[in-house]
């Protein structure tokens, strides 16, 4: 039988290797786009989707070193590793909330603003709102600290997930893949036309919704499989999941802003540039007054 010692040097090295792995993810994608955002976000006119995507960016940096400090700190208190592990579980939250609005825009773009898909999609939006600051909520109150900083040689906080933050973070994912599967069907559903049409910038809206929903609903899966297990390993998928959550949505707007020269105000305008040969120009121009008409 494992000794103490050893369950929790396994509980620590999952962590650890978790945000090793999800920081080197999003410092390895801030390299490779910031030219981009210098470009495409710096240099633009203030709007709702700019602030989203600099809140996205940053606030998941700040989350990392948070997670780095929890794991790795060498002069940790009960009191700093409480507000650290408070302040990052509540970010947490506010960027899947974030997220998920983005590419709830996104989708609604390639169903070209219609009506009854963004009713749905707002719905499903406001549900996850709830459900997720409920969620983290309880999810913050069930996490425990072991307070081993001087145990055996480990360093950091220590921190653990106690059966009733697991069960708060299962249902928050479930919720999240529930809602995260509705955008997949509805991006399927519509997009699939657009994929012999890669010269489009819908392509691109398309393209860019199809990999995110992916990407999302396969991570947010396996952490609620993990959550049951009360797996060791639970903070791996988790803490990965963060990166993809920051990372999609952010490639989605740079992508858009790199495909089109006319935005508004929610950069859901898909008027073209003269070399993508969009082939309902008049059509995706509805765009533009529609997202101002909802604003």
């Amino acid at each position: 039988m494992a000794t103490i010692t050893q369950v929790l040097a396994q509980v620590l090295q999952a962590a650890d290797y978790g945000i090793c792995m999800a920081g080197t993810l999003t410092a390895y994608d801030y390299i490779l786009t910031f030219k981009q955002e210098r470009d495409l976000i710096w240099k633009a006119k203030w709007t709702p989707v700019k602030a989203l995507f600099l809140f996205i960016r940053y606030s998941i940096i700040l989350d990392m070193i948070g997670f780095f400090y929890i794991d790795f700190g060498r002069q940790v208190s009960d009191r700093s590793c409480t507000v650290v592990t408070t302040t990052v579980l509540a970010n947490i939250g506010m960027v899947y909330l974030c997220a998920a609005l983005v590419i709830a825009l996104r989708t609604w773009a390639i169903w070209e603003c219609d009506r009854i898909c963004g009713a749905i999609i707002a719905v499903a939006w406001s549900a996850i709102v709830v459900l997720t600051v409920y969620f983290t909520v309880y999810c913050i109150q069930g996490v425990s600290g072991f307070g081993i900083s001087d145990f055996a040689g480990f360093a950091g906080c220590g921190e653990k997930n106690t059966p009733e933050s697991l069960s708060a973070v299962l249902k928050s994912y479930i919720a999240l893949a529930t809602y995260e599967g509705l955008i997949f069907l509805v991006t399927v559903i519509r997009g699939i036309r657009y994929l012999y049409r890669p010269s489009s910038l819908m392509f691109v809206l398309y393209r860019d919704a199809f990999l995110a929903s992916t990407c999302l609903l396969t991570l947010t899966i396996v952490v609620a499989v993990l959550s049951t297990m009360n797996s060791d390993f639970f903070d791996i998928p988790f803490l990965l999941s963060l990166a993809v959550y920051s990372i999609a949505p952010c490639r989605i707007i740079l992508n858009l802003r790199d495909s089109t020269s006319s935005l508004d105000r929610w950069d859901l305008s898909t008027t073209s540039q003269t070399h993508l040969n969009i082939p309902s120009e008049v059509a995706l121009r509805v765009l533009d007054g529609a997202v101002e008409y909802a604003a």
